[in-house]
């Protein structure tokens, strides 16, 4: 059997299901036999998802050190090593290690964080086998498995309903629809999408009402799911655009000290120099020009990033993930669960008299009725008797209530839609929910698709109350009466036509919508009467049910605005439903609301007819599908933007995937958008979304910084080497010595700069252009005034006691070297915004700053004064002229530089 040619259902929904069991060489009554199970298990293999391979510790390791930095840093050791300066060559190898062990652990804490937040997943599947019902674990169900399904089911495989009893099924992992789809056993001819396949159930989806049976014909990577994550799968990783700056930054460091070196070793060779002293030269170029401490502080400073992040509940899986938040232009998020609750509410009554009543659910009390006084009004007392009434719902007896992120309404079993109505009449009128739940049911007549309607009958005093909802125009029609203002009337048919127009409003208005109606009897119907009793019914009036948006969104949304980042909602859902949540979280105003919204099915055209402006200003995609998503990312990135992307469900990950930033839900998200998401979200709140961004903008400011505090003084490095190196063909600082120093303020001041906590008001700036590089013109304007101030200065000190004092040319080089030290620890204080205060600044209020500058100053007075130190750093006894002139030397390129601040604004 397992090497037969696998067996394949296409088209499950358009057959007839003996049809879809004959090609399966399955049996709808019996099931498999265990035997003929087993051969098809070896034969399909296990029905699971191919798991995404996860990172290797090599892997981890290798990307720590696969950068144009490390590759240098490793040939200045190289050299060291071979002319037997093992010093020098065991000071850069350290460096490189300290780097490698950083970055590689915070890697490995976001992988191990990953881990502990997968939930998936040893569901349990119910099949029958052999005739006899067995429970089994989901990843043995086979093709042609006859599964058993029902309320509070997750559905383990793709499989074609054979019976059904009121069958729902959640399908928003899938398709993002928010609402349940009524599922049942027949046919469909005509061809349709998936989420129009009634007959149809889908792995990973959940069943919410009811119970059936079904013929199980896709499994594993043959499910819709499974192609969903085929397509994840041909999406390639780019790097993040931090990543992409800082390779462009040092790639053109290397190059340019490359040069230099080079042209030094060449003229210094022309003119005869040892070729020890042009390499150990040419090592001091390299240390002098590379930030050797950039990558552990970048590291460091995204890593405390990513630890504040965790504690707000947002899981960074990429160290690199950080700083892309900030940069983010335009983030498209789904609607369920994300800008919603994903739990159906009460949203609007609307009875005969055009009365329409809102719910105002955000009261910690009873939920207020707006539009009008509802108290005695009889349409108001009859559908909330028949919410409660014709329901087949249930709401736990202790009322657990749930938190305000997963509904705020007490759990319940049964179909959300009247889960909803039990929430409403028990928070509005609990005594009249407890009078109603004492009633005696007497009979029932259950949804179906054909009739559209349920309905129920109880014992009241000496007669009977009928009780009946349903769809709008089926309800409608089997009514003869309507109930206005207190008073029974005749209901005309032109009546019946204004309640279906005005079913439609609210349909448009993005409302799932149904219509309640009841009568008093005598007696109890009996025969065929007693099959449909719904006739001749009383119209009460309709009730609109919406999924609400998250409380916090609409706030998220205006801060997302001020700080000029497109939120854009791509859904699968109708366009009337998500134009209605667009516009309660303020995505567009009501003015907009028509021009900022789209249907999947113009989306192509529009593409193909390059009209990008349009695409731009449209907010909202309704009716999307995957592939449709991975169109638009890829079309917004083409335009330059940085795309961050949410979303939980299995539809969400291709998109996800290819998005600069993918952002999955923690709770609801399935494991697919997890596993290819950059950042997952602990608490599924849109909220979480905006701290990350505002964490992102911080630490690029961050990394601005310390970058530019680096790159200035390690150009006055460089400008000292060659003023002397050039003129005296003299080295004035060692390359260890250099090492030394760089390694403290690499580390520590860049590193304190590196974890500020930046400007308040950077979320009410623009986002920066993405193709901005992490320095500027201006920066590098900057960056070369400080370095000439410092190197100038230095430089000055080192030629005043060569030719001035005539000393010998150790101390010089501990003159040079102690000047240039305290220059660079005191830089820092330099990095401060020109418009902000000399005193008072975010750099000043930086307690690790200060902590930092301290702990250099001791490190390095410490080495000074401790003999073994001082003999490998070749350091010498300085009398108190030397140290006069090293603190004028080192105090002078702060006092010039502020002066420059204070003297302009933009510097």
């Amino acid at each position: 059997m397992a090497s037969e040619k696998k067996k394949k259902v296409n088209d499950a929904y358009r057959k007839e299901f003996p049809q879809v069991a004959e090609e399966l060489t399955a049996d709808a009554e019996n099931g498999l036999s265990n035997d003929e199970a087993h051969k098809r298990l070896k034969q399909f293999g296990r029905n699971k998802l191919r798991e995404t391979k996860k990172r290797s510790i090599w892997d981890l390791v290798v990307s720590q050190v696969n950068n144009p930095v490390i590759y240098l840093l490793t040939a200045a050791a190289f050299l060291a090593f071979s002319f037997g300066d093992l010093p020098e060559g065991i000071a850069i190898l350290v460096v490189l290690l300290v780097n490698t062990i950083i970055g590689f652990w915070m890697e490995f804490q976001a992988q191990k964080s990953m881990e502990a937040i997968r939930k998936l997943d040893r569901i349990e599947a119910k099949v029958i086998r052999g005739g006899n019902q067995v429970q089994i674990d989901a990843e043995e169900v086979v093709p042609g498995d006859l599964l058993i399904v029902e309320a509070g089911d997750l559905v383990p495989a793709d499989a074609r309903i054979v019976e059904a009893t009121e069958l729902k099924v959640d399908e928003s992992p899938l398709t993002g629809e928010s609402v349940p789809v009524d599922k049942n056993c027949e046919a469909i001819k005509e061809e349709k999408q998936v989420a129009d396949r009634t007959n149809i159930v889908y792995k990973g989806t959940a069943v919410t009402a009811g119970k059936g049976s079904a013929l199980v014909f896709g499994t594993g990577m043959d499910t819709e799911v499974g192609n969903i994550s085929s397509l994840v799968e041909e999406q390639e990783d780019d790097d993040t655009p931090l990543s992409k700056k800082l390779n462009k930054l040092t790639t053109n460091l290397i190059w340019v000290i490359l040069a230099m070196a080079a042209a030094f070793f060449v003229i210094g060779w022309l003119a005869g120099k040892e070729m020890y002293q042009l390499v150990q030269t040419s090592i001091a170029w390299a240390i002098a020009a590379i930030p050797e401490g950039l990558p552990i502080v970048a590291s460091i400073a995204l890593a405390r990033g990513m630890f504040r992040l965790s504690k707000k509940n947002v899981l960074i899986k990429k160290l690199s993930a950080v700083e892309t938040l900030g940069e983010t232009t335009v983030i498209f998020t789904d609607k369920t669960g994300t800008l919603t609750k994903n739990q159906l509410t009460v949203d609007t009554l609307y009875f005969p008299g055009d009365k329409l009543l809102k719910i105002d659910w955000h009261s910690k009390e009873k939920p207020t009725v707006e539009g009008g006084e509802s108290g005695e009004d009889e349409n108001y007392r009859q559908i909330l008797r028949i919410a409660v009434l014709a329901n087949d719902a249930s709401l736990p007896e202790n009322g657990e209530q749930r938190t305000e992120e997963e509904g705020g309404h007490p759990a319940g079993q049964g179909d959300p839609l009247e889960l909803a109505l039990l929430n409403l009449v028990k928070k509005v009128d609990p005594d009249l929910f407890k009078e109603m739940e004492d009633l005696e049911r007497e009979m029932h007549d259950p949804f179906d698709s054909d009739s559209m309607v349920m309905g129920t009958i109880y014992a009241e005093n000496d007669e009977y109350y009928v009780a009946g909802k349903g769809s709008p125009d089926a309800i409608i029609e089997r009514c003869v009466k309507i109930l206005k203002e207190g008073e029974i009337s005749d209901l005309s048919e032109d009546e019946k036509e204004k309640w279906k127009e005005r079913n439609n409003e609210l349909s448009e208005d993005g409302l799932r919508v149904l219509a309640f109606a009841y009568k008093n009897t005598d007696i109890l119907p009996e025969g065929e009467e007693a099959e449909d009793f719904l006739h001749d019914l009383i119209f009460v009036g309709l009730i609109g049910f919406l999924d609400p948006p998250r409380k916090e969104v609409a706030k998220s949304m205006e801060v997302c605005k001020e700080a000029g980042i497109k939120v854009v909602m791509v859904t699968g859902d109708h366009p009337g439903t998500a134009k209605n949540v667009g516009k309660q979280v303020h995505l567009f105003s009501e003015e907009e609301g028509e021009d900022r919204v789209m249907h999947g099915k113009h989306l192509q055209k529009e593409m193909d007819d390059g009209n990008h402006q349009k695409l731009g200003n449209t907010q909202v995609f309704s009716r999307v599908d995957p592939e449709q998503k991975l169109v638009l990312i890829k079309h917004f990135q083409e335009q330059g933007e940085i795309v961050g992307m949410t979303g939980d469900g299995v539809n969400d990950a291709p998109a996800l995937k290819k998005a600069d930033i993918g952002i999955a839900m923690g709770k609801r998200g399935t494991q697919v958008a997890q596993e290819v998401s950059d950042v997952v979200l602990k608490d599924d709140s849109f909220d979480s979304i905006v701290v990350a961004v505002k964490q992102g903008r911080i630490i690029f400011g961050n990394i601005r910084r310390f970058v530019m505090y680096q790159l200035s003084y390690h150009l006055g490095e460089i400008i000292l080497i060659a003023l002397i190196s050039f003129t005296l063909f003299i080295l004035p600082i060692l390359p260890l010595q250099l090492l030394f120093l760089n390694l403290l303020s690499d580390v520590f001041p860049a590193l304190a700069l590196g974890v500020g906590e930046g400007n308040e008001e950077v979320m009410k700036m623009p986002p920066k252009d993405p193709k901005e590089p992490i320095i500027t013109r201006k920066n590098w304007l900057q960056i070369g005034i400080y370095g000439l101030i410092i190197g100038g200065a230095v430089s000055g000190a080192y030629f005043y006691g060569h030719f001035v004092w005539e000393t010998s040319e150790e101390i010089n080089n501990n003159i040079a070297f102690f000047s240039l030290a305290f220059a660079q620890f005191l830089h820092v204080l330099n990095m401060r915004e020109a418009k902000e205060n000399v005193f008072n600044n975010q750099v000043t209020r930086n307690k690790y700053v200060w902590l930092a500058v301290i702990f250099c100053v001791a490190v390095l007075m410490a080495a000074y004064f401790i003999p073994v130190l001082a003999e490998v750093l070749s350091f010498v006894s300085l009398g108190s002229r030397e140290w006069i002139l090293i603190a004028v030397a080192s105090l002078l390129p702060t006092i010039i530089i502020q002066i420059i601040k204070l003297s302009r604004e933009d510097f």
